[in-house]
């Protein structure tokens, strides 16, 4: 399995920073125990221009505060009863974007802050170059069983469960130019959704189909799909680089087999700043994650 397909990038190795030159810099010393770190290689595949995709980089946290709490969890008293680690899921992760990374090597540098029996707390570090780029906090724990006690009326479940014939495929569009993910998952826009692309202007609300390319879509993919529309200010003209400043992913249940849908949409556009949410949805039309960011506003 190679680094440009997802499961290659959640190929995370156990690395001692104490004995490897290569992360000299990072400040183990400074972090409290338990800490796990391990390296990842990020394929030019998961950018957005020359930059890595922010969605993946949340994707790649959230699996290394899984992978870390399991590894750990023999070693650490108050995890130590818990049952199949490996079926907790990162229910809530929040990342602050320091800088923006490039592909490549990164080391993740994994801080158990709580290790529950229900709920623990992680915090990771993804480092390239000496620098933290991205610092999350990741939530752990078991999700949500399908059917909920409530679900409000969502337009979204109206929309085709899988891309229909008006659909864009971002890959032969200009979007795809700069969005280079698409070789690691198919990404489908309702063309309906995007006036800009008929040099008109709309509601900030874009509509999408996405699924892996090589497996169903499980957790890891929803996190990432949290961030997988084009900015949806495009809608009312405002175009160029909208970098993330925060972003926070909830994961609400394991998706089902088939395409995910998605909408993303802004309640409010400032002169600088702008919100963007993300509600997805599997083929089944049950809520599987849930995303909101802040970005800049291209200028």
């Amino acid at each position: 399995m190679t680094a440009s397909s997802l499961a290659g990038l959640l190929t995370l190795t156990p690395i001692d920073v104490t004995a490897d030159p290569a992360t000299a810099n990072s400040p183990a010393g400074a972090r409290p125990a338990p800490a796990v770190f391990y390296r990842a290689v990020i394929d030019p595949v998961f950018t957005i221009g020359p930059k890595v995709h922010g969605g993946t980089l949340q994707m790649l946290s959230a699996h290394a505060a899984v992978e870390a709490l399991a590894a750990t969890r023999d070693d650490v008293a108050d995890v130590a009863d818990v049952a199949g680690a490996h079926d907790l899921v990162p229910v809530a992760t929040s990342s602050s974007f320091l800088s923006a990374p490039d592909p490549g090597e990164v080391t993740l540098a994994v801080t158990i802050r709580k290790a529950g029996r229900r709920v623990s707390v992680v915090d990771v570090d993804v480092e390239q170059n000496g620098r933290t780029q991205v610092s999350s906090s990741i939530t752990v724990s078991s999700p949500d069983p399908r059917g909920g006690s409530y679900t409000g009326d969502l337009a979204l479940r109206a929309l085709a469960t899988e891309p229909d014939s008006g659909a864009v495929e971002v890959r032969n569009s200009p979007i795809g130019e700069v969005m280079h993910l698409h070789d690691a998952l198919e990404l489908w826009v309702d063309s309906t959704s995007i006036p800009f692309a008929r040099g008109e202007t709309g509601e900030p609300v874009t509509r999408l189909w996405t699924r892996p390319r090589d497996a169903d879509p499980d957790t890891a993919f929803a996190i990432l799909a949290g961030d997988i529309s084009m900015p949806v200010v495009m809608n009312i003209g405002r175009f160029g680089w909208a970098p993330t400043m925060q972003l926070t992913t909830y994961v609400r249940r394991l998706p089902a087999p088939g395409w995910l849908r998605i909408q993303a949409s802004s309640s409010e556009i400032g002169d600088g700043w702008f919100e963007e949410d993300h509600l997805i949805i599997d083929s089944l039309g049950e809520v599987v994650a849930q995303s909101r960011q802040l970005a800049l506003l291209p200028q």
